[in-house]
């Protein structure tokens, strides 16, 4: 189930499944091209099938859990610890951009009648030239000002909005009791493995799961296997 989810932390490449005949040795994932002895990766990134399940049913669980249980603490993690503060950037850059359509929308009508002025005498050429000028010269740089700050509007408007698309997905799996391919298509973009390593005598290995539409959350950083790897 966990086929193209996974990729090496070292070299991005795909981990493999390896299940070996006898059972002296466990199911497990490791880096393909570590197996494959071409320089691309030096560690093996070893872990065994049961532990990465384990570790993202976990991690999934908590997940739907603190999101449910602490919806808008769940939306202020995802979109920053200055969530409010966001909100109120994002309004003043709305604010902002209608503010900018609306004075490119003067100028189109300042325009139209600089060229009727002009055409009916009401005008000279010479101020005509000048106002023009100055016009072309204003609406260039808010056409500047409108693209940067649509861009800005939209990209914030995104983020927003695939929190709340996750939130839908949340819903659909209020409990996550056993992981299964579909879980694992709902919810994750891809997993990242770490070779395991040893810390004061501690065996670790970090697993980091990125999540559809809000991508990697600094939720459980490193997951010790001390109680399941002897």
């Amino acid at each position: 189930m966990f086929s193209n989810f996974l990729k090496c932390s070292d070299c991005g490449g795909n981990l493999n499944h390896i299940n070996p005949l006898t059972s002296k040795h466990y199911s497990h994932f490791s880096c393909g091209n570590f197996r494959r002895k071409n320089g691309l990766c030096d560690e093996s990134h070893y872990i065994r099938v049961e532990i990465l399940t384990d570790i993202v049913k976990d991690h999934i669980s908590g997940i739907v859990k603190f999101a449910k249980d602490f919806r808008d603490d769940f939306v202020s993690l995802i979109m920053g610890e200055n969530h409010k503060q966001a909100k109120l950037i994002k309004k003043k850059n709305q604010d902002t951009l209608q503010r900018l359509i609306n004075r490119n929308n003067e100028l189109d009508t300042l325009f139209e009648k600089i060229f009727e002025d002009k055409s009916f005498g009401r005008l000279s050429e010479e101020r005509f030239l000048k106002l023009s000028v100055k016009y072309e010269d204003e609406q260039l740089l808010l056409k500047d000002e409108i693209k940067n700050l649509v861009n800005t509007v939209s990209k914030e408007t995104s983020n927003e909005n695939n929190v709340y698309e996750f939130l839908k997905i949340v819903n659909r799996n209020s409990e996550v009791k056993e992981l299964t391919r579909e879980i694992l298509n709902e919810f994750v973009d891809k997993i990242i493995v770490w070779h395991a390593e040893k810390i004061n005598g501690v065996k670790s290995q970090k697993i980091e799961i990125h999540y559809k539409l809000i991508g990697y959350i600094n939720f459980q950083d490193k997951i010790s296997l001390e109680k399941k790897v002897s």
